[in-house]
């Protein structure tokens, strides 16, 4: 089994937990059984691409924060509603709170 694959179980089931939810109350809401969502939370399974869909919106992540969890540099940020020039301004304020924040690192 390769660190890629375990990686993505780990990271639904951290998800799930920070969720709040059971194995059981996501399953049902993602109407499968509760064993497949075991099975793709232990590696044994993968999920199909719908799936991973639906697990992104219910567990209120990206696509690329389940399957590389070691990208993920903080939470998930939803710009929904806002225009291009507020996307664009938060843009650049994350970009300058990082770079202040390296600043300190060093």
């Amino acid at each position: 089994m390769s660190a890629d694959m375990r990686a993505l179980g780990e990271s639904i089931r951290a998800a799930r937990m920070r969720k709040g939810l059971t194995q059981e109350a996501l399953a049902e809401l993602l109407d499968i059984t509760p064993i497949h969502l075991k099975n793709m939370e232990s590696s044994r399974r993968n999920p199909s691409v719908p799936l991973l869909f639906s697990l992104m919106e219910l567990l209120d992540l990206s696509v690329d924060a389940l399957v590389f969890p070691e990208r993920q540099e903080g939470g998930v940020l939803h710009t929904d509603g806002l225009s291009e020039a507020e996307v664009e301004a938060l843009t650049r304020l994350v970009d300058v709170m990082r770079q202040k924040s390296k600043g300190r690192d060093r």
